[in-house]
């Protein structure tokens, strides 16, 4: 009966993608809310048949998911999401896809129970910060959450970066566990140890707490880099654990960075979406003129309060031109740090106003995705 109502979902769940597809959609969101309102235990029926991989973290789920698949794909056809839909009906609508493995994005807040409905294979966890304040709250509240279910999924193969301290507490607990560090780095969150509530003592991007959480003791240990060089580590980790050759990748494509041209300039868009992804941008080599875009929508995240955390200082020097929903909030913000800029309602105002032929462009979540597609 169970088998005869799963294949009926799905039939159904095909259909709706199709039809929402013929209509101008994407029909990624749609196929997964249909299975699971008819059948509601899909995923678990769907994911026994498969080697199931979860990718999850606040930065760099998508593109270390597609380096995943990429990696996993060597051995065998791959059920995974190409738009990044990362909730419950994402993974739903991957999983109706017939290969024997599976490589899913999860959203933080998902992860525990999509963890419990697919009991995976391996789940690799990059990565743990302030992201989307309205939805996420304090960063240990996700914590606490994936620690519970790190130490119950006694199957799983976790590969962790415990230079995060939230990831380190995460799966303290985990029967398997493969602890990788990059000889450490600061966290923007981390003065607090998740664990016991004490002062974490920091040196040179180590960490220790007297109830014994620290990156000094580790499985593997890989030289520094940039965010997405450590993803790209971490992705391979994954596949050597099953059982996959290691793939080199360029490392522009991991920082979700593209290079298009309007007007005549070439803008070099990367996606900026919360202080640890700001941080890691603005690191980077940038031109002597810089675009900023700063939407709030739901999925930017409607409190940019976060913008008090982050530095500016790279961009002392540079022409700032700042456009977006909430340009007045950047302008502010970067202004306190003594850095000037123009404002322009619109991005196309802003690139017109651009004297060189090539320019950087930080972009809100929202604002990257309508500027590359």
């Amino acid at each position: 009966m169970a088998n005869t109502r799963l294949k009926f979902a799905i039939a159904i769940a095909k259909l709706s993608g199709r039809t929402s597809s013929l209509l101008g959609n994407q029909g990624e969101t749609l196929p997964g809310r249909v299975l699971l309102a008819i059948e509601s235990e899909a995923i678990s029926l769907l994911a026994a048949s498969k080697e199931v991989i979860l990718i999850s973290g606040t930065n760099g789920k998508t593109s270390t998911t597609r380096a995943v698949a990429e990696i996993v794909g060597q051995l065998g056809p791959v059920a995974t999401s190409t738009s990044g839909s990362n909730l419950s009906w994402g993974a739903a609508n991957a999983l109706m896809k017939e290969a024997p493995y599976a490589v899913l994005e999860i959203d933080e807040l998902h992860l525990p129970t999509i963890i419990a409905q697919t009991d995976p294979a391996v789940v690799l966890l990059l990565n743990l910060t302030r992201d989307q304040l309205h939805r996420m709250h304090e960063v240990k509240r996700v914590a606490d959450r994936w620690h519970v279910e790190c130490s119950e999924a006694v199957n799983t193969i976790f590969v962790a970066d415990i230079d995060d301290p939230f990831i380190n507490y995460a799966t303290l607990n985990a029967q398997n566990v493969l602890r990788i560090s990059f000889g450490g780095r600061t966290h923007p969150d981390g003065a607090v140890c998740p664990k016991c509530g004490s002062y974490l003592e920091w040196s040179r991007g180590k960490y220790e707490c007297s109830c014994g959480l620290s990156n000094k003791e580790f499985d593997i240990k890989f030289p520094n880099g940039s965010a997405a060089y450590r993803n790209a580590v971490l992705a391979n980790m994954v596949g050597d654990v099953i059982g996959a050759e290691p793939i080199e990748f360029d490392i522009e494509r991991l920082e979700r960075s593209v290079t298009k041209e309007f007007n005549g300039k070439s803008a070099h868009v990367r996606l900026t979406k919360n202080p640890a992804s700001w941080t890691e941008a603005l690191k980077a080599e940038l031109l002597p003129e810089v675009i900023l875009v700063l939407n709030a929508r739901q999925v930017d995240g409607i409190d940019t309060s976060w913008l008090w955390d982050v530095s500016f200082k790279a961009l002392k020097g540079r022409r700032v031109l700042v456009t977006g929903e909430r340009a007045l909030d950047i302008a502010y913000r970067i202004h306190v740090e003594g850095i000037s800029s123009e404002v322009f309602d619109t991005f196309n105002q802003a690139i017109a106003a651009v004297n060189s032929n090539e320019v950087s462009v930080l972009s809100a979540y929202t604002a990257f995705f309508e500027l590359v597609m």
